[in-house]
């Protein structure tokens, strides 16, 4: 049996679904990119305390690596909202295709909140001990916003045909992840 899916098209996913997901995303973007930065200054909170000395987070400097870290990592969270919001078609007339986009709905959500959850794990364990992500872990640390944004797409390619678009939207990945990196 040849499974026949459909293009990945502004009319098959619903004009509201697609412009407000495209906007949320983007929204969320710029709030996990302020989110991530904040949380970078203060994770450093236990040296400041030592010296009793408020300057330090002030006067945090970001180097290139984490700007454009936490731009890719803000916007591949921010993706996952807009794969929600894509795959949030109410009734779908096939009822397999149905269960695939509830089935997106939830992993794209599943999979944001539970590398967030690890993430804050991670922040606790590594501010205790000297590890940096920039000097131990320099191409592992955008493992991780390049793994959400391609399991969110490789939720969409389980429901549609989605190659141009895919081609699309990394290219925007790409730029939008320096254009944040640069806010």
């Amino acid at each position: 049996m040849k499974n026949l899916k459909p293009d990945f098209t502004i009319n098959e996913i619903g004009k509201l679904q697609f412009y407000s997901g495209i906007l949320i995303g983007f929204g969320f973007s710029l709030t996990f990119n302020s989110l991530f930065r904040l949380v970078s200054k203060i994770s450093d909170f236990g040296n400041v305390m030592a010296e009793s000395s408020w300057s330090r987070i002030l006067n945090y400097e970001f180097s290139f690596y984490y700007l454009t870290l936490i731009g890719f990592t803000s916007f591949a969270f921010a993706f996952c909202f807009t794969t929600y919001l894509w795959m949030s078609k109410p009734f779908a007339r096939i009822k397999r295709k149905n269960l695939k986009l509830r089935y997106a709905q939830a992993n794209s959500l599943w999979i944001l909140f539970g590398t967030l959850i690890f993430l804050t794990r991670m922040i606790w364990f590594i501010g205790g001990i000297e590890i940096s992500i920039e000097n131990d872990f320099p191409y592992l640390g955008f493992m991780v916003p390049i793994f959400i944004y391609f399991y969110c797409w490789n939720l969409i390619s389980n429901i549609y045909k989605s190659n141009r678009p895919f081609i699309l939207t990394t290219l925007i990945f790409i730029i939008g992840g320096f254009i944040l990196s640069e806010i």
